[in-house]
């Protein structure tokens, strides 16, 4: 059986941490570790898993460092063949490891990531398949949510330049160098919090926008498919914005 660790980066996460960590907890499939990162947190958090869970290997940044960073960190302690991501406001449903090292196992995937909600409850799922995604296709959709993915630890290296969309930015690269990437259309995770725009922030959606343009550009300015999926990702971004000015007028 192949060997998994999991990676969460925790910042003033003391009010998610314990549901996200209980969710690793319940996990089906026999994991070979669970590493906390602390990005000097000031709520106490990493005193918490300190204090609580004993099990966790909790390790804490000295400077604010930032997810990517956090999570390349997260991997150099890592000891299994493969890293599953989780961040501190999120949850796994309980199948979710065994279900997608069988997928790994069985389609010799590098790479597997599925679809999500955004709730606290779990639903049932039951799936033996996924489809794997190409490149062209990942050019216009980021697929993979980053608390969804489980990945060779070799294949783990963010850009901790990226101040947004380092996750996207990675998987753009990873196709590119032939990565087999797998994809499961049924969620398996929940999200603490809707995917953008939570905050109510424009400055977020438009470093967010940014990221992405950045992302498409480091891989992929040399194909004409390029040219396509920037106009698409504007699209998407006009319409994120609309959606987050109704939140408001709703709210």
């Amino acid at each position: 059986m192949k060997t998994v660790s999991v990676v969460i980066p925790c910042f003033n996460s003391i009010g998610t941490i314990d549901q996200a960590l209980n969710s690793v907890y319940k996990q089906t499939y026999n994991l070979l570790e669970i590493i906390c990162i602390d990005d000097c947190s000031i709520d106490n958090t990493y005193e918490h898993i300190k204090n609580n869970h004993p099990t966790v290997k909790l390790f804490k940044n000295k400077n604010n460092m930032g997810p990517a960073a956090s999570r390349n960190i997260g991997a150099s302690y890592c000891s299994g063949e493969f890293i599953a991501f989780l961040d501190a406001d999120d949850t796994w449903f309980s199948d979710k490891t065994k279900l997608q090292m069988a997928l790994i196992e069985r389609y010799g995937l590098d790479f597997i990531g599925s679809s999500f909600v955004v709730a606290k409850s779990e639903t049932e799922t039951n799936t033996s398949t996924c489809r794997i995604i190409t490149t062209r296709e990942l050019a216009f959709k980021n697929y993979f949510p980053t608390p969804s993915v489980i990945l060779r630890k070799d294949l783990v290296r963010f850009d901790e330049s990226m101040g947004f969309a380092e996750d996207y930015d990675l998987w753009l690269r990873l196709s590119i160098a032939n990565c087999v990437m797998g994809f499961i259309d049924q969620p398996l995770v929940a999200l603490g919090k809707p995917s953008f725009g939570y905050s109510g922030l424009s400055s977020n959606l438009f470093r967010m926008q940014c990221g992405e343009l950045k992302s498409l550009s480091n891989s992929l300015k040399k194909d004409l498919v390029y040219y396509f999926a920037i106009m698409w990702s504007i699209l998407k971004f006009l319409r994120r914005l609309v959606i987050v000015s109704f939140r408001r007028i709703l709210s």
